[in-house]
């Protein structure tokens, strides 16, 4: 009776060992992390290249603040999961940006996916997201925002295929004036981060 008790409790530890790791291993890493306390609208101001895009010096905001970005996809969305120190809404306005796909080095960037939230500089009520080509030009596709993860259709662009790959990814984020995209000012840059890890696409 013992020994089976014990069989049953090896078991039970084994298992939850198990979903543990299943669990870790599942959790996805970020394509891009940045220092805490580097919101001080010095990183590459005016250009957001990402070449100098983790200074820590004065900290000027918290949910300006990216901390990381982290890119998942199942068969039908990209997730584009934005972490700040702090989650907006704040007293301004604030948008993110990731981007991806650069032409000709950082800062060339044909792809973004922005978020933009509310604040006394801006007549949001709600966020909003969109994605769109800066290179090819045409209307930005809505996209879902859910916190501070925006959800995009991979219907909206051939680079989100199967086997398809983003590369020089990297993010900024920004004071947001005026109402929706694309009537709003992006501006200025309050953090941007270096270039991370290209993203592929697993379905």
């Amino acid at each position: 009776m013992k020994r089976a008790i014990s069989l049953a409790a090896a078991v039970c530890v084994l298992a939850g060992l198990s979903s543990l790791h299943a669990t870790a291993a599942s959790t996805p890493k970020p394509q891009i992390e940045d220092p805490v306390g580097d919101a001080n609208f010095l990183n590459d101001q005016g250009t957001g290249d990402g070449s100098f895009g983790d200074f820590t010096q004065a900290d000027a905001g918290t949910v300006s603040d990216l901390i990381a970005v982290t890119l998942t996809n199942d068969a039908k969305n990209l997730y584009v999961n934005f972490q700040t120190e702090a989650a907006p809404p704040a007293l301004s306005g604030v948008g993110y940006r990731a981007r991806f796909n650069a032409t000709a080095g950082p800062g060339t960037q044909c792809l973004y996916v922005e978020a933009f939230f509310p604040g006394g500089n801006n007549t949001l009520t709600a966020g909003e997201a969109v994605f769109r080509d800066a290179c090819a030009g045409g209307e930005a596709v809505k996209a879902e925002l859910l916190g501070t993860m925006v959800v995009v259709p991979r219907s909206a662009h051939k680079a989100f295929g199967k086997g398809a790959k983003l590369t020089t990814v990297q993010a900024l984020s920004f004071l947001w004036s005026g109402s929706s995209y694309p009537a709003g000012v992006a501006g200025p840059m309050v953090d941007t981060t270096k270039v991370g890890k290209d993203f592929a696409f697993k379905k």
